[in-house]
């Protein structure tokens, strides 16, 4: 496993961040950047286009969709009662759709498959 993978983690709730932030780097990964929106998000991924983008539904732009098309390594975390989720789903792959609430086991097992 190439732990030096960076990683960005995108999603409004700075406390989120924080958290996803913390499982990861206890688990090894320390190459983490965070965006608190979609369009932070699209300007870091155009200065550096190799990272494993972890993503909240919420910030999931066409221009985000439209880069998440080409790559393998992203997972977007959705809520099940969502109708968006449904749609993600199809338009990403259900393999890239994680849901909440999830255990911080469940996220890695999922990273290190897609990595």
């Amino acid at each position: 496993m190439n732990y030096s993978n960076p990683i960005l983690i995108c999603d409004d709730n700075q406390e989120f961040r924080a958290l996803v932030r913390d499982m990861l780097t206890k688990n090894g990964f320390f190459h983490v950047m965070e965006a608190a929106s979609g369009e932070e998000a699209i300007e870091i991924l155009r200065v550096k286009k190799d990272y494993f983008v972890l993503m909240n539904s919420r910030q999931v732009t066409p221009e985000i969709t439209d880069y998440l098309l080409g790559q393998n390594n992203y997972i977007v975390f959705a809520d099940n009662a969502d109708p968006l989720t449904l749609s993600l789903s199809a338009r990403l792959g259900v393999n890239h759709i994680m849901s909440y609430p999830f255990h911080s086991k469940k996220l890695m097992d999922k990273i290190h498959s897609l990595l």
